[in-house]
């Protein structure tokens, strides 16, 4: 028996785009169903249940909670939620935050629940997992939405979409880190800390004065949960707020490298060594 309730409580205009599918993808690939991108208010909420549909929700700030399964998740920045929805799930803003901020892809097709089961396995059958910090989820749903918005113009978009969802669901599968495992809270402390304060001069030193831990065990405790040391996290943070700044804006990339905290020709190394090209290359290969 089906279940639709909800409260939509945006902060922002949302972007929600539909595609219809046609027979040929329900058939043979993966489809999009509907994309999009929400800020949502304290009193946004879903709960719903037997939809013939897969979800992906990927947080980008803020804070959501999932009760799926009979158990409660937290959403936090860089996790992802990945759900059944035939099942019953209710998912919404965290009362104690004021936001939250997540892509989302409502999907279906040929091979989903494969997919769906070996996330699972990963997980600890968790339908939430963390994200190492230089996953591309964001940009792959971006590109999700984009050809959503433009399914009807090429027929071709049908493959484009099956190719895009893979793409989506083994970065899923390979990057998530964490399961149902409840980690210290300081790391994700720590972890907000790093991606609010990126353009900062930072160290171990510093953060575990300023946590008040120990630097071997930050270091050890943070690269367990988080699947990087607190320097390569940060260091990514970096490069994808660089490359937010190289493709969006005209501005000179020695800025660049100062707007995230980074010396130029130490900004030009780690992004060449990161993206395997330069980030004026990669300003040119994107029409920056």
């Amino acid at each position: 028996m089906s279940e639709l309730k909800y409260q939509l409580d945006m902060l922002k205009k949302p972007t929600w785009k539909f595609v219809n599918a046609n027979l040929f993808s329900k058939d043979n690939l993966l489809y999009i169903q509907e994309s999009g991108k929400f800020c949502t208010g304290k009193n946004y909420y879903t709960k719903r249940s037997g939809l013939d549909s897969y979800l992906i929700k990927f947080t980008i700030s803020g804070k959501g909670i999932l009760e799926y399964g009979g158990e409660k998740y937290d959403l936090i920045p860089d996790s992802v939620m990945f759900i059944d929805c035939k099942e019953p799930q209710n998912y919404y803003t965290d009362p104690n935050y004021d936001k939250w901020e997540m892509y989302w892809v409502h999907f279906c097709g040929k091979n989903v629940k494969t997919y769906y089961e070996r996330f699972l396995e990963n997980n600890n059958y968790s339908p939430v997992a963390t994200m190492v910090s230089d996953n591309s989820l964001s940009e792959i749903i971006e590109n999700i939405i984009y050809v959503s918005n433009n399914y009807a113009k090429d027929q071709n978009n049908e493959i484009i979409a099956d190719n895009l969802l893979n793409t989506l669901l083994k970065e899923c599968i390979t990057k998530s880190v964490t399961s149902n495992y409840t980690s210290p809270s300081y790391v994700e402390k720590i972890a907000h800390y790093l991606r609010h304060h990126y353009n900062e001069e930072i160290d171990l030193d510093m953060l575990a004065n300023e946590f008040n831990i120990s630097k071997f065990h930050l270091q050890r405790t943070f690269k367990d949960v988080m699947g990087l040391s607190p320097a390569k996290y940060l260091s990514n943070i970096r490069i994808n707020r660089a490359k937010r700044l190289l493709r969006g804006t005209n501005m000179p990339i020695n800025e660049v490298a100062e707007h995230i905290g980074m010396e130029p020709n130490y900004f030009i190394q780690r992004f060449k060594s990161s993206e395997n090209k330069t980030p004026k290359q990669y300003r040119n290969n994107w029409g920056g």
